[in-house]
Parts: C-alpha cells; structure tokens; sequence
C-alpha cells in the first residue's frame, strides 16, 4: 500500500506542475506570434494587480492578471491519498506561474523534502536544463530555487511548498518561471511570492 499511495503522489503532484506551468513546459519559439512589431516577452505596462482569493482553495495571491483555473477531473483511485485537487496559473508570454492546493485524505503523511522534490523531479522531466535546489525552512516549509535555458532564453524558477499538517491538512506549492534578465518579470515573479497568503496556516513563501 505504501508504494501505492507513493505511486500516486508522484502522478499527482507531476500533473499539478504539468498543467500548472504547461505554458513554459510545451515547445516554444521565441519569435512574436502577431508579427515583428509584438514583444514576445513579459511587461509590467498596463497591468493592474488585484487580490485574488482562489476559489474553492485556502490560497490567496497578487497577480498582474486574472488567474486561469487548471483543476482537473480527479481519478477515483487518486482520492485515496487525496480528496482534491486545485491547480490555478497566471501566465503571460515567457512569464509562467501556478499555484496547487492538495487536500490529503489523512491516510498517510510525508515529509516536507519528499513533497518538494517530487515537484520539481517531475518539472525538470518536461525541462530537462532546469538545475534546482530545496532549502528546508522547517518541517512544514521548503523553498525553490532553480533556472533553465528554454531555445537559448535564460530562464528563473522561484517558488515554495507548504505542508500544513494540522486539520484542516493542505499541501500548497507555489511556483514562477521567468526570463533571468527580464527585470519585470523578477519584480512580478517576486511581488506574487511575497503576496501569498495561505489560511490557517503561519508559514510563508516569502
């Protein structure tokens, strides 16, 4: 039963990151799709950031823009380890970002670096360059820090898993990929981190 449930934490949280940055994690080109005189790239111009309570989640964030739900339909065998699952991005041009809540069913329990790797293990199987590393805050909280190159582009990846084991349990792991040298983007990727706020829960992803 272990290697079960082991299994499909592993499925789980890959489809969550899958789906969550599918913008980055797809084949691109980095030429404008609307001709030579469109930016292929992330620009603060023109956004309005708003507050955005994700709905059916315990997650709030700051986004330049509306997030797009990404949740899928839920197999039944996965509601052994997990009674639901929330999969919310925000994503324009080369800038990606998504942000997961899991609702454990009680029926096993993991450990805080096991969570966070299996994320990222399964986002470097979709970008093979991304090189990463975990800190461990606490039992409860592990930081990301990683980069790739994506056709020759520089890219950053930031972010944070979160276990809150105490009832109700979550998992929350938030990530953003974004161009190194787009100085937008490092404000943007940066302002959705410091903004999150997770309910009941007084850890951070700062």
């Amino acid at each position: 039963m272990t290697n079960k449930f082991g299994s499909l934490t592993v499925v789980i949280l890959g489809l969550a990151v899958m789906l969550g940055c599918r913008q980055l994690t797809q084949t691109q080109t980095d030429e404008p799709k609307n001709g030579p005189e469109t930016s292929s790239t992330f620009t603060l111009a023109g956004k309005e950031w708003t507050t955005q309570n994700l709905k059916d989640t315990d997650l709030t964030v700051s986004l330049p823009g509306n997030a797009s739900d990404k949740s899928p339909q839920m197999p039944p065998s996965y509601k052994e380890i997990f009674s639901a699952m929330h999969i919310y991005s925000f994503d324009d041009k080369d800038f990606a970002s998504s942000y997961t809540e899991l609702v454990p069913t009680g029926k096993r329990s993991w450990q805080i670096k096991d969570l966070a790797e299996t994320s990222l293990a399964a986002l470097k199987r979709q970008i093979p360059t991304l090189t990463y590393t975990i800190d461990i805050k606490s039992e409860s909280n592990a930081k990301y820090n990683g980069s790739f190159t994506r056709n020759g582009k520089a890219f950053d990846l930031r972010g944070c898993c979160i276990y809150k084991k105490s009832a109700p349990a979550r998992v929350w792991a938030v990530l953003t990929l974004y161009p190194k040298d787009n100085a937008d983007a490092q404000t943007a990727g940066q302002k959705i981190i410091d903004s999150v706020v997770l309910k009941d829960s007084t850890e951070s992803c700062k």
